[in-house]
């Protein structure tokens, strides 16, 4: 069984919780010449910080599809 397209989705995951991370940090640290994004827009704060919680939890739900395809695979 080739698990490829599986392995990209997991990256794929990956690079854009890792991308989002950075974008909260910086919203809420002020970081490299960014305004004050949270205090412009409202609400941007709270949903991104959500947002970047499901990201993380769509990859540790992926990861365990991954594991239990690979536990059923390995008993056929």
């Amino acid at each position: 069984m080739n698990f490829n397209h599986v392995k990209a989705m997991v990256e794929l995951l990956t690079a854009g919780a890792a991308a989002a991370t950075v974008v909260v940090y910086l919203a809420h640290k002020r970081n490299a010449n960014w305004l004050a994004i949270c205090q412009q827009f409202n609400n941007f704060c709270e949903r991104i910080s959500g947002s970047l919680i499901g990201s993380f939890a769509s990859i540790i739900m992926i990861m365990l599809i991954i594991i239990t395809s690979a536990v059923a695979l390995s008993r056929h």
